[in-house]
């Protein structure tokens, strides 16, 4: 099955949107059931695991694999970049039914990637304080058509296989879960090596993992 590919440029924030990934298999799936939470309940909030390096483990390399694929694919073609990254944290998230994951960022990285384990009827909402064209002057315009450049929200439905990538200081939220149970893994970036020119006296070396 070909993966399917989207760029959104939702406010200038480059998202990238893979779609048709390898879905997870039972096995995997029993295996992030089965790891350690934080938290017992489901009362509204997801269940977060306790470990905050879940893709070490050997159950999970085909999704470490997905997740590192569809990050290059990031790196290489959207960003076009030639810079080193590495996987700085990786977690796990479960949801009931009822259960959402209310708006947040990602503070000390660089990039957040989320694989869907097991999701249908899902989505995830970006959110920014204001429209792209609303940062010079705060009018509010009758919009007719919402896009990217109008929007101060943009909802991205997610199926099991599908993988999200975007700047980790974007806000984003869950869609309230509709089944019995989603499962997603979520993994942040940070750079690694030297960076800047000395030349120009602005070069720091990022040592990574």
């Amino acid at each position: 099955m070909e993966i399917n590919k989207h760029i959104i440029n939702f406010a200038g924030n480059p998202i990238f949107y893979s779609q048709k990934n390898p879905m997870a298999s039972n096995k995997e799936l029993d295996f992030l059931r089965k790891i350690k939470f934080r938290n017992n309940d489901f009362k509204i909030r997801p269940r977060f695991s306790k470990e905050s390096h879940i893709l070490k483990y050997k159950q999970l390399k085909n999704i470490k694999k997905i997740l590192l694929d569809n990050f290059n694919y990031y790196l290489n073609k959207v960003l076009e970049i030639n810079n080193s990254f590495y996987i700085c944290n990786s977690w796990a998230t479960i949801q009931k039914k009822g259960n959402f994951h209310n708006g947040h960022h990602h503070p000390n990285h660089i990039f957040s990637a989320v694989y869907y384990a097991k999701a249908e009827k899902s989505s995830l909402i970006f959110q920014i304080e204001k429209s792209k064209i609303q940062e010079g002057f705060l009018f509010q315009y009758n919009v007719k058509n919402y896009n990217y450049f109008n929007s101060s929200s943009w909802t991205l439905e997610v199926n099991s296989g599908d993988v999200l990538i975007f700047p980790g200081h974007l806000q984003h939220s869950s869609s309230i879960c509709e089944t019995d149970e989603r499962i997603v893994v979520g993994s942040s970036f940070f750079i690694k090596e030297k960076i800047g020119l000395e030349g120009d006296y602005n070069d720091i070396y990022l040592k990574g993992e």
